[in-house]
């Protein structure tokens, strides 16, 4: 489970990483066959390099790359590792280190090194997915054991050994609050990610929530996913503590609980009917929005997982599913909502609250009147996600469908922008209320703004064509609903149409209606 991505979205960006992950990243690059841009220095000050072996480092930058990754995968693994395991580390490091120097003697240092620091690399790389495990799995005997737990955590003197012992002191049976908020804050401290830090140093550690949140970034700093019982033990302030955090793709790559979540009220094929009649509209909005999305597909994730867990969680803090559905079914864009739409979304909703119902109370003893109550309260914080995004970033009132002097069939010479359907040299496209379709591909439009609202250059016209009378009041900005540009669409005297807003103009003539 560790680094999973909410809804399968990753991007590339930001994001906070522990040493651990820089380990394993760099084994996408073999010291012998890397390319692009290495890192100038090595571990060691190259003013001071003595040896031939220091000095043939610091000449190659991709040695030099390669010696700064096995020294922070080391200086990692000794973090993570009790007494006996950090002594077997200084070991084999030091073999290794005799190892590297033999180097010295060979007709080319630098091709004797690559292969060397190459499996290094890799070794260390391979232990610290097996470090965080096993520090995983002593969190995990704390409800059997603290005693036990207490006495191996002591002896990992890194920040996640910090924080956890932290854990122990606040929430054991001997709890000590300030001692805990004190190794908390040294644990916090010790996180090489500014951003995570300053999240961290930022939150209320008198606060379980709080607390646990801050726990959360230290233990990301090494992609450790908490163990289920710690979610259990802790309840509500754990899943809190799981919440989005960064409101940007930083959000995606957090790890999740180590909880089963096969039995997902939110993943069951109840809900999946419900889910469905927003996919398109979630996939146009996700489109339109920025990073930020990932916080949603964050909390997403974590509600999924704890209507699994208990959903009873779920019943303080999730919003009114009649006001959540009696607004959803009042939307009216015919280029989202067929007619119908919301009774569906109604019928689909109660079919899996009923459906859940049963099974919470058997699972909890509960009446049916009250698992009802906790059913309607997942349902609720179920729909908020996908409600909150959408809603943020489509017109769900207005009718957004491709105007009718827009539609039809249409050619073109001259290609246009590579981010636009036109980007041939030639082609013919056409155009219905929802699409513009070029050959077989086809893509998802509707009507951003109009008019004042559309961003059309008058400039942006080619002076061998001549807009319509009326095209600056008629001019459409298309979103697409998902990859692509967004596109201006300007009517031209003759029927004709100027695709704008883009790196080059294309002019569309009509084929046919």
């Amino acid at each position: 489970m560790m680094g999973r991505a909410v809804m399968g979205q990753r991007d590339n960006g930001s994001r906070s990483i522990g040493r651990a992950t820089l380990v394993g990243a760099a084994l996408a690059l073999s010291v012998t066959v890397a390319v692009g841009t290495a890192r100038a220095e090595p571990s060691f000050d190259c003013k001071a390099a003595a040896t031939p072996v220091e000095k043939a480092i610091c000449a190659d930058p991709k040695l030099a790359d390669a010696d700064r990754e096995i020294a922070d995968a080391y200086k990692t693994l000794q973090d993570l590792s009790g007494t006996a395991d950090r002594e077997r580390l200084r070991t084999e490091q030091r073999a290794w280190l005799a190892q590297r120097n033999q180097c010295a003697a060979a007709p080319s240092p630098v091709a004797c090194l690559g292969p060397v620091l190459d499996a290094r690399r890799t070794a260390l790389s391979e232990s610290a997915p097996k470090a965080v495990a096993a520090l995983t799995a002593i969190v995990d005997g704390i409800a059997t054991d603290p005693a036990g737990a207490a006495k191996r955590l002591a002896e990992i003197r890194g920040g996640p050994g910090k924080g956890w012992s932290a854990y122990l002191l606040r929430f054991g049976p001997s709890p000590d609050r300030a001692r805990a908020e004190a190794l908390l804050r040294e644990a916090i401290a010790g996180i090489d990610d500014s951003y995570a830090r300053e999240t961290a140093s930022g939150v209320d550690l008198a606060t379980d929530e709080g607390f646990l949140t801050a726990l959360r970034v230290v233990s990301d700093d090494v992609e450790m996913a908490w163990p289920c019982s710690v979610m259990e033990k802790r309840g509500a302030a754990a899943w809190k503590a799981m919440e989005p955090l960064y409101g940007s793709n930083r959000d995606n790559f957090g790890a999740y609980p180590a909880c089963p979540d096969g039995n997902a009220l939110l993943a069951s094929p109840d809900w999946k009917a419900v889910d469905d009649l927003f996919a398109p509209m979630l996939e146009a909005a996700s489109n339109r929005t920025g990073t930020i999305r990932f916080a949603t597909y964050r909390q997403m994730g974590v509600d999924r997982m704890k209507s699994a867990v208990d959903p009873r969680l779920f019943v303080a803090d999730a919003p009114q599913l009649a006001a959540l559905l009696k607004d959803a079914a009042g939307w009216s864009n015919p280029r989202w909502v067929a007619p119908g739409w919301g009774d569906r979304l109604r019928k689909a909703v109660d079919a899996a609250v009923s459906a859940w119902t049963p099974q919470i109370a058997d699972r909890y003893g509960m009446a049916k009147p009250e698992a009802r109550r906790v059913a309607e309260a997942v349902a609720a914080q179920g729909l908020s996600g996908s409600v909150g995004l959408i809603t943020d970033n489509l017109e769900l009132q207005k009718d957004t469908r491709l105007p009718d002097w827009l539609r039809g069939s249409w050619s073109w010479n001259g290609g246009g922008s590579e981010d636009t359907p036109f980007t041939g040299p030639a082609g013919k496209a056409r155009i219905d209320e929802t699409s513009i379709c070029v050959g077989s591909e086809c893509g998802g439009y509707d009507v951003a703004g109009q008019g004042e609202d559309a961003p059309f250059d008058p400039k942006e016209v080619p002076k061998d064509v001549k807009p319509a009378p009326n095209a600056a009041r008629q001019a459409v900005s298309l979103a697409p609903v998902s990859a692509g540009s967004s596109l201006t669409i300007v009517p031209l005297a003759g029927g004709n149409l100027l695709v704008t807003g883009t790196a080059k103009p294309v002019v569309l003539k009509r084929e046919g209606k």
